[in-house]
């Protein structure tokens, strides 16, 4: 009997992360849920409604190598003998996964320091990285596919097609006879998905443009002939076309409010970030709202809204300070069109209060 049934997973902060069973030939699950004992409890149970045990899985396929959608791979994988596939960047990720969420905690805290988070705030926030750790793990990829291969999943033929912005192993598993797709957490019906800037790598000057790639992607995710997304976690989507409509719009606002804040003087992404925010959020989660507000930046800096400079402050990477384009090239004229990479210019020659 070939079915599709949604099993919740617990997952802190988020609430539930969605599981999906795949009944048919091999029996799939697509994700899995983190690492925890709660998770496993209750992807257990929703086997056990279906009359199956883990025991009884006969492959799994990841969205992307997030430890909520990958955790459990390695404990089904070692219970049932389980076959694994993913796209070949979840594959590798999985491969070296300690390896890389680590070179991917070291890469985020140079990066906050570059965009102005505190050093008290940063050194708080390390459990995000420590639950990432204690919740996810290792896993072997039986089978790496490649943007666009076809897998028998469930009774029925996906295509994977990648995905990248929110992570860089997002990939989208398409039943092209139902016009079904599991989308992980590529387009979410009741948040919009962050777009995480993580290389393996240093910030030696640039960064990954994961918004604008993230975005490029639900371009091309709109004009696929879609009836129903799966998705990570809530509801599923059943008008995917309106839907990345509105997170468009939802992005030009949120430009528009960096470019206000902007109106009042140059400033650092964490700077920014305290205007959008509340105080307990921006406290809490200073690595997202980093991500969030570099990816809006990138956005205006392509629309030559805004400008980035560099102060050489001493540190290892400086500070990237950003600025309305006009304000910018006021300036430069002031100076005689000097506009040093290594300094910031500031309006009217004031230096930001920040830096006193």
């Amino acid at each position: 009997m070939e079915r599709t049934v949604q099993i919740q997973a617990p997952l802190p902060h988020i609430g539930s992360v969605n599981i999906w069973l795949l009944r048919g030939d091999p029996l799939t699950l697509i994700d899995t849920g983190p690492r925890s004992d709660a998770a496993l409890a209750a992807l257990e149970a929703g086997l056990r409604r279906e009359g199956l045990r883990v025991e009884d899985i006969e492959l799994v396929i990841p969205t992307h190598h997030h430890l909520d959608h990958t955790g459990l791979i390695a404990t089904i994988a070692a219970r049932s003998g389980a076959r694994v596939a993913a796209l070949d960047r979840a594959a590798e990720y999985g491969a070296h996964y300690v390896e890389r969420s680590a070179a991917d905690r070291s890469f985020s805290r140079e990066l906050m320091l570059h965009h102005g988070v505190p050093e008290p705030v940063i050194e708080s926030s390390q459990g995000f990285w420590d639950y990432i750790r204690d919740t996810s793990e290792a896993y072997r990829t039986d089978r790496v596919l490649s943007d666009g291969d076809v897998i028998t999943a469930g009774g029925r033929e996906l295509r994977i097609l990648a995905r990248p912005g929110h992570s860089t192993t997002d990939a989208l598993l398409v039943d092209e006879p139902s016009a079904t797709a599991f989308v992980g957490d590529h387009l979410l019906a009741g948040i919009s998905s962050n777009a995480e800037i993580v290389p393996v790598a240093e910030p030696t000057g640039s960064r990954p443009q994961a918004r604008t790639q993230y975005l490029d992607s639900l371009k091309r995710t709109a004009s696929m002939p879609l009836g129903l997304l799966l998705t990570g976690h809530g509801d599923a989507v059943a008008d995917h076309r309106g839907l990345v409509r509105r997170r468009f719009a939802e992005h030009r606002r949120r430009c528009q409010r960096i470019l206000t804040v902007l109106e009042e003087g140059p400033a650092h992404a964490y700077g920014i970030a305290r205007h959008l925010w509340s105080a307990r959020t921006v406290a809490e989660q200073p690595v997202l709202v980093v991500w969030e507000v570099l990816g809006h930046l990138d956005l205006l800096l392509d629309e030559a809204k805004v400008t980035e400079q560099i102060l050489d402050d001493g540190s290892r990477y400086g500070k990237a300070w950003f600025w309305l384009r006009e304000q910018a090239a006021s300036d430069s004229e002031a100076s005689n069109g000097a506009a040093p990479r290594t300094s910031i210019l500031y309006p009217g020659g004031q230096r930001p209060a920040e830096l006193e």
